[in-house]
């Protein structure tokens, strides 16, 4: 896989500074925003390959995120992160349009495969 332009938005320092690590470990460059409101900008302004996103922010529902990022870049995979899992919330957002849905706490391995297998997803990477 190619080197990987990444936003990571969630609001945990920690889970920001863990993908990082794991993921420019691996060549991807990797951004993050700690609000929905930032990482929203930040999708318009940037052409990121991937986003990694939190499902509860503090100032916005990451649903209503991954609605609005899928209606300006439907081709941009979006993989969910959420420490909530739940069946209904998981066919939620894959029905619009998450790549992948990835329960916290995760392994490196698990994110790992999760940015693989949203990648491979993508309309323009098969």
């Amino acid at each position: 896989m190619r080197p990987l332009d990444i936003i990571v938005i969630d609001n945990e320092g920690v889970i920001c500074d863990a993908c990082d690590l794991v993921l420019t470990e691996r060549g991807h460059c990797v951004d993050y925003a700690k609000t929905g409101k930032a990482g929203l900008l930040s999708v318009e302004r940037v052409q990121y390959d991937l986003v990694l996103l939190d499902i509860k922010l503090p100032d916005m529902d990451g649903m209503e995120i991954l609605k609005i990022a899928k209606d300006r870049r439907p081709e941009m995979p979006v993989i969910i992160m959420t420490g909530y899992s739940t069946l209904s919330s998981a066919v939620q957002a894959t029905k619009l349009g998450a790549a992948v849905y990835l329960s916290k706490p995760f392994t490196e391995d698990e994110l790992l495969e999760a940015v693989e297998e949203a990648f491979s997803k993508a309309p323009l990477n098969p």
